[in-house]
């Protein structure tokens, strides 16, 4: 069963423009259906819709959701939600400590680590942040929590040193991801900036290279121009390429 030609036209139309009770009340049956795909579909439409912001009690029964794809989605969603979603946070602990799926895992603690910034008051996810970057079995999910704590302001040094390590991963995935984590840290994580040209270097994916070229923009280095200026000159995919001339800018160079 395909998502209703409603819901994605709903969707749509609320981006930017006036919610109708007709749209919630669509979009709150989609997220019910017996269909996996049309709820799959549903939250992953919500990650970016003004519809989110009247729908969070039914994105966060989401998270409890039989199907994997369907958790790991809606705390992606959830976590964009900032401040609102705080009574979110046991859930998505929860969600981090005991679920099965490691993508499920992964989306918990980004979502954590960005409610954890937009209300710095509430610490509760700490703990179990600092025990996922340390002992998560999927290496993935330690360096989201890494970069969760960091951006909760919890021992910036301290995950800037752990996600170094990860540069070094013999995954080009987990390498990608900890260079993201780095960039998204910004200037604390310019120490790494030579061993994040190091990942570009030999990283196969385009998608994955447009990630680590805008992490070496964010990290602020100037040293990393060249091997920026000099991917960009070989990248065939419009979108790393894209990557590469912003992070050249930032830089302050010109690509």
């Amino acid at each position: 069963m395909n998502m209703s030609i409603t819901l994605y036209a709903a969707l749509a139309v609320s981006l930017g423009a006036e919610v109708k009770p007709a749209q919630l009340d669509q979009a709150r049956k989609e997220l019910k259906d017996n269909s996996v795909e049309v709820r799959r579909a549903t939250i992953k439409k919500l990650i970016h819709s003004d519809l989110s912001d009247h729908l969070f009690p039914e994105m966060q029964l989401c998270l409890k959701d039989s199907d994997d794809d369907v958790r790991a989605i809606a705390a992606t969603a959830i976590g964009n939600l900032g401040a609102k979603a705080e009574s979110a946070i046991p859930a998505l602990i929860s969600q981090l400590t005991k679920d099965t799926f490691k993508e499920a895992r992964e989306t918990a603690a980004r979502a954590l680590g960005r409610l954890g910034k937009a209300v710095p008051a509430n610490r509760s996810a700490v703990k179990v942040l600092r025990q996922a970057g340390a002992e998560d079995a999927d290496p993935v999910t330690c360096t989201v929590a890494l970069g969760a704590l960091a951006m909760m302001d919890e021992d910036v040094p301290g995950q800037v040193t752990a996600l170094r390590k990860y540069l070094q991963h013999g995954e080009p995935l987990v390498r990608m991801k900890a260079a993201h984590a780095l960039g998204m840290i910004g200037m604390p994580g310019k120490v790494a900036a030579p061993e994040i040209v190091a990942v570009l270097e030999k990283e196969t994916d385009a998608h994955r290279r447009g990630y680590i070229a805008r992490s070496l923009g964010n990290t602020g280095d100037p040293n990393s121009l060249p091997a920026l200026v000099k991917a960009l000159k070989k990248e065939t995919d419009d979108g790393a390429k894209g990557e590469m001339r912003g992070a050249i800018q930032k830089l302050g160079g010109k690509p």
